[in-house]
């Protein structure tokens, strides 16, 4: 948010496109769940006309849960060490966002994975992959370690932005969005921090962990939904399995500015694009993935979040 202040965006504007009351953004210990990952960088492209604003927006300070983490990296002894780091405290930090190591003769690969069938926004892949970037130049005076980046987005009309950043190889419309790394490179030994900070550090983390362990109850909802979506999930099932009354549960996500049966909807939105974008799986076949009892239902639906069918958005080229 506050790159976006500094690019000039109407940020009262912003708030009410995304759905999200900037006061709840100062809660303490807080996590974004997919929806609103999602929402967020849709509204920030549409806002900024920007279509590197994801790299745009890693420029800006780590935000406070990735500090610590990024302070614990730069205490390890070399940068396959403190990957190790990130991926086992991620969820800390991004509990939306699926990321692994796979280590294959003498290179590695960091990998950001859909969550399920979700995909992340791409202008949000670019902020990932941009900050992993940074982390791994930090360290002044080793060898760099990146050999290519392979970004799912299509190329953009402008690349310099993307090559600006990534200073390597760079290719578009790839499979899966990835980093090659040189195992070596990772493996070179470098300034290793004080052992007593850096258990002090996994301390910390270790207890900011056993904080949030359960989440929001809008987090917990929207993990149950994501899990049940093709069941066609009602409030009463969620807050039984979450140990609440139907009408607690309301009042909950009524404070954040949600209804259930917006979340429901929100995430029905989310995946039917991207069912439709990265499978050849039939449109009556999603329309069972998402939950709806009939095909037509979900056709409708279409419409009134894209202003297109199912069909002509599959086919639209980009």
């Amino acid at each position: 948010m506050q790159g976006l202040e500094q690019k000039g965006l109407d940020l009262p504007r912003f708030y009410a496109a995304w759905g999200v009351n900037p006061a709840a953004l100062r809660a303490s210990n807080l996590r974004l769940p997919l929806f609103l990952a999602r929402r967020f960088w849709e509204v920030a492209l549409q806002h900024s006309d920007d279509p590197a604003i994801g790299l745009e927006l890693s420029r800006q300070h780590d935000p406070v849960q990735l500090q610590g983490l990024a302070y614990l990296m730069q205490l390890m002894p070399d940068r396959l060490a403190a990957l190790g780091q990130m991926l086992h405290y991620w969820p800390l930090v991004a509990a939306h966002v699926d990321q692994r190591l796979e280590l294959q003769g003498d290179g590695a690969r960091l990998i950001i994975e859909p969550y399920g069938d979700y995909h992340l926004a791409w202008p949000e892949t670019d902020f990932w992959m941009a900050r992993q970037l940074w982390h791994l130049r930090s360290a002044p005076g080793v060898p760099s370690a990146l050999r290519e980046v392979r970004l799912r987005r299509p190329a953009p009309v402008d690349p310099e932005p993307w090559q600006r950043i990534v200073r390597a190889p760079i290719t578009f419309a790839a499979p899966r969005d990835e980093m090659l790394l040189d195992l070596a490179a990772l493996r070179e030994p470098r300034g290793e921090g004080s052992a007593a900070i850096r258990e002090a550090m996994e301390l910390s983390l270790m207890d900011y962990a056993a904080q949030t362990e359960n989440g929001s109850e809008l987090e917990r909802v929207c993990a149950e939904v994501l899990h049940g979506l093709a069941c066609n999930p009602r409030l009463e099932e969620i807050a039984e399995r979450l140990h609440l009354t139907p009408r607690t549960l309301h009042r909950a996500l009524q404070r954040d500015g949600w209804s259930f049966s917006s979340i429901v909807e929100e995430h029905r939105r989310l995946l039917a694009v991207d069912l439709l974008r990265t499978t050849d799986i039939s449109v009556g076949q999603i329309s069972d993935r998402l939950g709806f009892d009939e095909q037509s239902s979900f056709i409708r639906a279409f419409r009134r979040w894209y202003d297109t069918t199912p069909g002509a958005y599959r086919t639209a080229p980009g």
